[in-house]
């Protein structure tokens, strides 16, 4: 999806969210249907988990402002009274947060975590779920590597 693609027109939007103090990302996927950020991190340290959700929480904070701004819950055919996710809370409302559970851990002190989020990002992009027992690291880095080697070749047949 390009990042000018109007907000109304699609369900979800995924959005990679540094943690910079952590040197950290994670991905939170704003569900409009659901009326929630579902968090997927690959580290799940002790004392980790407040960091990010203090991060997220800006962003539960003011998306809803942006979208009562935009006139987004009527262009997305959204009725805030009588839509269950939405008919008890007040449109600024801050959006529910939630973090996933039972996804592949990165381990500790290696700094795997973008190619976490983007094989998250793929994975539920294409519907699927994410599952730890068909994450193998190693064969998605060879994966990855491959397919930005041959960007430019297959880039310069589509031109």
């Amino acid at each position: 999806m390009h990042a000018t693609v109007p907000w109304h027109t699609v369900g979800d939007i995924y959005i990679p969210v540094n943690k910079k103090k952590k040197h950290h990302w994670v991905l939170a996927v704003l569900s409009f249907s659901e009326r929630y950020i579902f968090l997927y991190d690959s580290y799940g340290s002790s004392g980790h988990y407040p960091a990010v959700l203090a991060e997220i929480e800006k962003l539960a904070e003011i998306i809803p402002l942006c979208l009562q701004a935009c006139d987004f819950y009527n262009k997305k055919g959204i009725d805030l009274q009588n839509h269950p996710r939405y008919k008890d809370k007040d449109s600024s409302d801050m959006f529910d947060v939630l973090f996933e559970k039972n996804l592949p851990q990165q381990l500790s002190g290696n700094l795997d975590c973008g190619l976490y989020i983007v094989t998250y990002t793929g994975c539920l992009f294409y519907g699927h779920k994410v599952l730890s027992t068909e994450f193998d690291p190693n064969a998605l880095h060879t994966r990855y590597v491959e397919l930005l080697w041959d960007y430019p070749k297959t880039r310069s047949k589509c031109s």
